[in-house]
């Protein structure tokens, strides 16, 4: 069988893809997409107890000026996490990824670790917030979407299931912000042009964030792009 690779990370053998390959799962989620391919997540248990999430995709590809005929849509997504790791911005980790093509058809993984303590921006508005964490998850969410802007890249799919909070301490109680779900970013010339699509797409899709963290976020999010340096 001829087989062309594309890796990431450590050096791998060939049957490093194949153990992953042939690793299930229960699916976490799964579509079936007739113009782009199969893609689908399932979470795994590892033995130590650690969950991780294995994205499987079969002939997906992403289009660019830089790809015209495509690209393994997951190449395409792990350059953006790595890209906007080195910005600052909270991502998964990755563990393995990598894409090979077959005779018959591409196939390509991504495996990550978990955001343990991470909910989604839905779940988290649905349980009680105090005031002070609210202010708090505004501007990390300010600070984490400015540094992704200026850094040139536009998340493409800016919703609030894609957007994940964690508070953590006791006392004195800090709030994260992390995003997911990359796989339709793309890098812009700008930070204007990186804004532009990704801030109407959230206001229009940003329920239930209220109005009044709208308008907070707002004006947080316009003094990180406004100001002499990166947060």
């Amino acid at each position: 069988m001829n087989t062309q690779w594309f890796r990431h990370g450590d050096a791998v053998s060939d049957g490093s893809f194949d153990k992953w390959w042939d690793t299930y799962g229960e699916w976490f989620d799964s579509q079936d997409q007739l113009f782009s391919g199969e893609s689908g997540i399932q979470r795994l248990h590892a033995p130590d107890g650690q969950v991780l999430y294995s994205k499987r995709q079969i002939n997906h590809f992403h289009r660019s000026l830089g790809h015209p005929f495509g690209q393994p849509t997951i190449l395409h997504e792990l350059q953006a996490m790595q890209a906007l790791a080195k910005l600052g911005v909270r991502v998964p980790k990755v563990v393995y990824s990598a894409a090979r093509k077959t005779e018959t058809e591409w196939q390509a993984l991504l495996i990550t670790e978990s955001l343990d303590g991470f909910i989604c921006l839905e779940d988290w508005y649905a349980q009680p917030i105090s005031a002070d964490l609210r202010q708090q998850m505004i501007q990390q969410l300010a600070n984490t979407i400015g540094r992704m802007h200026r850094g040139g890249w536009e998340h493409g799919r800016l919703y609030p299931k894609n957007i994940f909070v964690k508070v953590t301490g006791e006392r004195e109680k800090t709030v994260e912000v992390a995003l997911l779900g990359l796989a339709k970013s793309s890098h812009r010339i700008t930070a204007h042009s990186a804004s532009k699509n990704d801030f109407e797409q959230f206001k229009q899709h940003r329920k239930p964030m209220p109005d009044e963290d709208w308008k907070a976020f707002v004006t947080a999010y316009r003094d990180v792009m406004e100001s002499d340096y990166a947060p």
